[in-house]
């Protein structure tokens, strides 16, 4: 059972899933989280709601009483709050009954300052675990002790994660963490999410040439948690095409290099880093990218700061903030 949840419990997606199927085994759970009055209460998941589609929606006796997004390790996009709330609005459900339902009460990037807070999803599983429907006690109890190993997990060392949702919590404590003590001008990604969807948080400088980049997520993520977290120190040009990318690292290779890096941020992450003498460019053409550069087609070129294997949660934070004012050192042309 334990290993089967595992698999099945990975994403967002699955764990909103799991809270739509237990509300409908037993709604008296979620009638009680929500302080809903008595009546029929019903779920509906991936409503469409103002050319958006919400995590789920609350009814009660067939009228829209609660809405609920669920962010585990995602930030918050584009306008989907916005979209949220027009749907709200029209429907008359109040924004003490729009709930950002997290892993735990820390911040979400770019949260809605009105919607509640109040719930999370390890408070919303417990309220299964005295469930009068058999199935619906078991797989909470099951999922919470999942989600509680998890949730251990992000402050530990990184080879020990289980899988990419420990990542994903264990970015957006680092995001929040670094966020709130980055050099003013830094911009954060608000995804937290790459493009192939693993858990990332980037962030970068304007520059007179572009932008400064700096980014931390595993390195090959396809791969799992079997491998370190990377940082990356990139520069990108406004056209953000490999061939400008490429020659803009080459004028700043110096800055660029991971050891350039490690020097700046002293001995506290040179510890950290494997390598740290090294420059952190590619040693030979890969069949994919820049010849001598890390990044990516359409986005910054640069080195790859490779941590060590069992660095925790504190040595992320202290690397990737350095990382973060090593941008604001970028040379002037």
């Amino acid at each position: 059972m334990a290993y089967g949840l595992t698999r099945l419990l990975r994403t967002e997606e699955d764990w909103s899933d799991l809270l739509c199927f237990l509300a409908e085994l037993d709604p008296e759970p979620l009638r009680a989280a929500l302080r809903l009055a008595p009546g029929a209460v019903a779920v509906r998941r991936e409503a469409p709601v103002a050319g958006g589609r919400a995590d789920l929606v609350v009814l009660l006796d067939g009228a829209e009483r609660a809405v609920l997004e669920v962010k585990i390790g995602a930030g918050v996009h584009g306008g989907q709050f916005a979209a949220y709330d027009a749907w709200a609005e029209s429907k008359g459900v109040p924004a003490a009954d729009r709930h950002l339902v997290g892993p735990n009460t820390d911040p979400v990037p770019n949260q809605p300052a009105h919607w509640s807070r109040r719930l999370t999803v390890p408070g919303l599983l417990a309220g299964w675990n005295r469930s009068t429907d058999d199935l619906a006690r078991l797989l909470s109890v099951r999922a919470l002790r999942q989600f509680t190993r998890v949730e251990a997990e992000l402050t530990g060392p990184a080879d020990r994660a289980s899988d990419a949702l420990s990542d994903a919590l264990r970015l957006r404590r680092l995001a929040g963490v670094t966020q709130a003590s980055a050099p003013p001008g830094t911009v954060f990604a608000a995804r937290q999410r790459s493009r192939s969807g693993n858990p990332n948080v980037c962030a970068w400088r304007p520059t007179e040439d572009g932008y400064a980049v700096a980014e931390i997520q595993r390195l090959n993520p396809r791969n799992g948690t079997g491998t370190p977290f990377e940082i990356r120190l990139m520069v990108q040009t406004r056209q953000a095409t490999s061939a400008a990318n490429g020659a803009l690292a080459d004028r700043h290779r110096d800055w660029l290099a991971r050891s350039s890096f490690v020097r700046y941020a002293g001995p506290g992450v040179r510890e950290l880093v494997t390598e740290p003498e090294g420059d952190g460019f590619k040693k030979k053409p890969g069949a994919k990218g820049h010849p001598r550069y890390y990044g990516y087609e359409g986005g910054g070129h640069g080195s790859s700061v490779l941590l060590k294997a069992a660095v925790d949660l504190d040595g992320m934070v202290t690397a990737f903030a350095a990382a973060l004012r090593y941008l604001a050192t970028y040379p002037a042309r």
